[in-house]
């Protein structure tokens, strides 16, 4: 994902603090191995991020190729 371990589990306490429950839980390291699991809420989160992501992708294509037609050409893609 282009981020570092320490920064990933920064973000999962964020939104472990954000909502009304953990979406993650975890368990330490040791000899039989540490985890981590999403949570029932984690589960229904990610279901209703994934469903806007959806909605917003086929709904909204027409205006984000209007946005993408004002951009300025940009070499290679940077």
């Amino acid at each position: 994902m282009g981020m570092s371990y320490k920064r990933a589990w920064e973000l999962i306490g964020v939104l472990n603090a954000m909502f009304r429950a953990p979406l993650v839980d975890s368990t330490r390291g040791g000899p039989g191995g540490g985890g981590a699991v999403l949570t029932d809420l984690g589960r229904e989160v990610l279901e209703q991020y994934r469903a806007f992501e959806t909605e917003a992708a086929t709904h909204g294509a027409e205006r984000l190729e209007a946005l993408r037609g004002m951009l300025r050409d940009i070499p290679d893609g940077k």
